[in-house]
């Protein structure tokens, strides 16, 4: 029962210590501590929010670099209605969008024909310019360059351009006429797509037209690996196609035949049981003919001419005087009077037309002179009963290889009077390798990067908390010290202060006296005299507790 006193006090002191709630402690701090814990509270949510959001914001990449302001605009216009976040940089030149979407972006941009602004510049250099003073070659000069620069732009508009450049040769106006030169064009273009041959004759007329004394021969086109596209091609001197126009139609030629007989077979066998290759050689020539065809039975009356001629005459009957007659008994005959007589003769010319067909033929370039053609086809495969054994190569039958055989002849037009040769075999394949297992997401270098992010994101956060939050508002919490002046409320705080400077039970094994305080004898002098049953209590406590 002794330790009553003493458990009523600790009780107390706990019953104090659960009041202290925010509100209180709030209350009890000074205006400079209460300022203090709400700017502590609100910066470490702004910089916390912050970091999460510098670290979750998806990373921006550049989309395109050094656009005129223009252009600039224009695509800037294209990612608000794509309703895609940007960032401008370069003084406007350079735009910036999430870097997942960056191709994506540049593909949706290609297809609305951006960006399209030429780099040449046109007539407006001769806005902010004066003519005083100025030479008459420098004007010249500004004048090509300002229309170098509109026709690019002009050629830009067309689809299937991306960028354009125009050089223009513009000779001097001559007096004489023998000394005059041509005006020449050349146009480097970066194409999206190839050009048709409309669109090759449209650019060309387009320069021709824009420029003085510039005929359509004059304009070369070229694309930008340097090809020629259109303007001064010819053929190779011995009338054949061009080696890269050959190649291309040869490669067209064969992939076309491989394509249309594969689909045939995977129809047929399935899918990866054969393997096609042909070799097309062409003719390349150029070749024209003319052919003369005549119909003799479509003969058609042209003309008929009617001779008539009519003579009177004495005719002897003797026959011609002089001439020995065939017969030997007879001597040649004399001078002897005939009868006078008339002879009428008629004579009749007729001129027939004959139908006649003449053909002008231009073979085209590229028919097929020879075909080479070699098929490999798997044959079938039977289970072999066992669980643990692969399944048991079979061949196809001769029947069945020669009617594959005819049908490929069919697919590609085989000709034997062209030569074609063709050899299908029969082979077992070696297995497929199984398609690679879809790559476990986690294992990603993206994903791995995009963890330690967030990773990083959370330990910043957690050290914030508690190592910079916490202590800076536990410390801002904590009531101050009292004043020196001011007395304990209770005799349980006058024990915990005494505690606390080192006043109290000393081991009996110590002889040391015990050297109290001036002033903590004053405070218990007091308190003693306000409180004397609570302290003959605590005494009471004190002596029990050396007694045992």
């Amino acid at each position: 029962m002794a330790e009553t006193p003493n458990e009523t006090g600790d009780a107390n002191a706990g019953g104090e210590k659960k009041e202290l709630s925010m509100s209180s402690l709030m209350g009890n701090m000074p205006l400079t501590g209460r300022n203090g814990v709400l700017v502590a509270a609100v910066a470490s949510i702004v910089v916390l929010a912050a970091v999460i959001w510098f670290a979750t914001r998806p990373a921006h990449k550049i989309l395109y670099s050094g656009l005129p302001e223009l252009e600039a605009a224009r695509i800037v216009e294209q990612l608000g209605k794509m309703g895609i976040s940007y960032e401008l940089g370069g003084g406007g030149t350079l735009i910036r969008v999430p870097e997942n979407k960056v191709y994506d972006i540049r593909l949706e941009m290609a297809k609305q024909g951006l960006p399209k602004s030429s780099d040449g510049t046109g007539f407006e250099i001769f806005d902010n310019q004066s003519l005083i003073g100025m030479t008459d070659f420098v004007q010249r000069m500004n004048y090509q360059r300002a229309l170098q620069g509109e026709l690019a732009r002009s050629v830009e508009s067309i689809a299937a351009v991306e960028k354009a450049r125009v050089h223009l040769v513009l000779p001097k106006k001559s007096m004489f006429t023998s000394e005059e030169r041509k005006a020449t064009a050349s146009v480097v273009m970066e194409l999206t797509r190839s050009l048709s041959k409309t669109q090759k004759d449209g650019i060309v007329h387009l320069v021709a037209g824009a420029v003085e004394s510039l005929q359509e021969e004059n304009v070369t086109l070229l694309d930008h690996k340097g090809n020629l596209i259109a303007g001064g091609q010819k053929a190779e001197e011995d009338g054949r196609m061009p080696t890269d126009e050959a190649l291309a139609l040869q490669r067209r030629v064969e992939k076309d035949l491989e394509q249309r007989v594969q689909t045939l077979l995977d129809r047929v066998l399935g899918s990866d049981k054969s393997i096609i290759r042909i070799t097309a050689q062409l003719d390349l020539d150029k070749k024209e003919r003319q052919e003369e065809i005549f119909d003799p039975d479509g003969q058609v009356p042209r003309s008929t001419n009617t001779v008539t001629e009519s003579s009177r005459g004495t005719f002897g009957t003797g026959g011609i005087p002089g001439v020995i007659p065939n017969d030997p008994n007879q001597t040649a005959a004399t001078g002897a009077t005939g009868s006078n007589q008339t002879r009428d003769v008629e004579r009749e010319i007729r001129n027939f037309e004959i139908n006649k067909t003449v053909k002008m033929v231009k073979e085209a370039v590229g028919t097929i002179s020879r075909l080479s053609v070699a098929v490999m086809i798997d044959g079938t495969y039977e289970s072999s009963g066992e669980e643990d054994k692969p399944p048991v190569y079979k061949e196809r039958t001769k029947e069945e290889m020669e009617q594959l055989q005819r049908i490929i002849e069919r697919s590609v037009g085989f000709s034997q009077q062209r030569g074609d040769s063709i050899e299908v075999t029969n082979t077992a394949f070696e297995p497929l390798v199984p398609p690679e297992v879809a790559k476990n997401p986690w294992a990603s270098r993206e994903f791995q990067l995009q963890m330690a992010k967030y990773f990083a994101v959370a330990l910043l956060a957690f050290l914030l908390v508690f190592f910079v939050m916490r202590p800076l508002i536990a410390k801002l919490l904590t009531p101050e010290e009292e004043q020196d002046d001011r007395l304990p409320g209770t005799v349980a705080d006058l024990e915990r202060q005494l505690l606390a400077e080192g006043v109290g039970a000393m081991p009996k094994e110590s002889a040391q006296k015990l050297v109290v305080p001036d002033r903590t004898l004053q405070l218990a002098q007091q308190m003693i005299e306000d409180d004397i049953e609570e302290t003959r209590e605590i005494i009471r406590a004190w002596l029990q507790q050396d007694s045992f």
